[in-house]
């Protein structure tokens, strides 16, 4: 089984394409969020693999939960690695995963990192789109090599472009809270057609729909933007600097 969390798509292509070349199944850690206790087990023989994007140089709170609160039934002929997506270094987010499946009895085996858009707008501009195909033609051929080293059982860390630990650990302690932040959202009443998509794929539900509008009603969120990208008016901005540098789902 290849687990996910992924907002805007990166992390979901990387986990289809290597249980599409391993012959086994992509599986959203969201389809258990009603479980309080979900159990995952693997045949002798068979693949676990955890991807996430990287926040702050960590792991996203929903992915960190999801572990957490889960069980899990691997043999030792099992092959486990976990995986990240990136925009500028996977700081040292699957050796944090690592160690959270350690925690439940899990030794991972491998560790890989895709370059692929960073979706935090409030930084990082995707409004060239002809930038953002390039590096996802370039992540492609990468992530079709981690596929092969999957499918071939291969052991150690590849890709990852970390940090040192403890500037990981630093920054994601303290930068991740304000990422999380749902006071810097804003909706441009004119522009929302009150959908109500926000609210029903915020994966934190932090958006309940109120008189026709998307309001925020937890303090904090998952960070995942997925609420501005998936917006099909664009009506959901995040500081002043998003509405200038795009949306992003992956293709």
């Amino acid at each position: 089984m290849i687990l996910y969390f992924s907002a805007t798509g990166n992390s979901r292509h990387v986990a289809e394409a290597i249980a599409t070349r391993v012959g086994d199944r992509a599986v959203s850690i969201e389809s258990y969020k009603d479980e309080q206790h979900p159990c995952i087990a693997v045949d002798d023989s068979g693949y676990l693999g955890f991807i996430c994007p990287t926040y702050c140089w960590g792991m996203p709170a929903p992915a960190v939960d999801f572990l957490a609160r889960a069980s899990f039934d691997v043999p030792a002929s099992a092959y486990v690695f976990t995986a990240t997506t990136f925009g500028t270094t996977s700081g040292q987010t699957t050796r944090f995963a690592a160690d959270l499946l350690h925690e439940k009895g899990v030794d991972v085996g491998a560790q890989f990192g895709v370059q692929m858009p960073d979706t935090w707008t409030p930084m990082f501009d995707l409004s060239d789109g002809a930038r953002v195909a390039a590096v996802n033609a370039r992540a492609d051929e990468w992530i079709d090599k981690c596929a092969d080293m999957v499918a071939g059982c291969v052991k150690g860390s590849h890709g990852l472009r970390a940090v040192p630990t403890f500037a990981a650990r630093l920054y994601y302690r303290f930068g991740l809270p304000t990422c999380e932040d749902t006071s810097k959202f804003t909706v441009d009443a004119e522009a929302c057609v009150g959908c109500g998509l926000c609210a029903r794929r915020c994966p934190t539900d932090a958006i309940k729909m109120h008189g026709g509008m998307p309001v925020w009603v937890k303090p904090s969120c998952a960070a995942c933007l997925r609420c501005l990208h998936s917006c099909p008016k664009f009506a959901i901005q995040r500081g002043h600097k998003t509405r200038s540098h795009g949306q992003y789902r992956h293709p």
